[in-house]
């Protein structure tokens, strides 16, 4: 934990990543965070680029965008409060397969995908819940890009 943040550990605590989890597993969490306080417009990782680290928006917003041939970039998803972002930090290689920006002001908490891996081989329970609410995250995500899918090939008139 940051201690040049001291609130690191009750924000977490406040936010639907940690609902549930007992006073020792959210110390493991916040172990593995630090705060940020960024400018709209700073780019948190980029697409193609290897990030250790997922961010959880506390304040602001944060515009996830792929490059799309002959469109260029494309905005996705837009995360808000209590969302998380670049999770391929810490479920995958770290090759981030978006671009991810503030589109204002943002307090996020950056959890640093290796030392989240090693809390959660260290506590099972820690990593059954936590990989639980990024499956979520990314299910959601996956029901978005359909919705787009579906938006996408209507404007067109035609099907997949």
């Amino acid at each position: 934990m940051n201690l040049e943040s001291p609130n690191v550990l009750k924000m977490l605590a406040s936010t639907r990543l940690a609902e549930g989890l007992t006073h020792q597993e959210l110390q493991s969490l916040g172990r593995t965070a630090r705060f940020m306080e960024v400018p709209a417009g700073h780019i948190l990782f980029r697409e193609g680029e290897r990030e250790d680290d997922v961010f959880l928006v506390f304040t602001g917003h944060v515009k996830i965008s792929m490059k799309v041939p002959g469109r260029g970039d494309v905005t996705i998803l837009t995360a808000g409060p209590g969302d998380l972002v670049g999770w391929s930090g810490c479920i995958s290689d770290g090759i981030m397969t978006a671009t991810a920006t503030t589109t204002d002001v943002g307090r996020l908490i950056a959890l640093s995908g290796k030392q989240l891996k090693q809390a959660c081989d260290e506590d099972p329970q820690l990593g059954y819940v936590l990989m639980k609410r990024m499956a979520q995250v990314i299910s959601r995500r996956l029901t978005s890009t359909r919705i787009q899918l579906l938006d996408l090939f209507s404007e067109r008139g035609g099907t997949p």
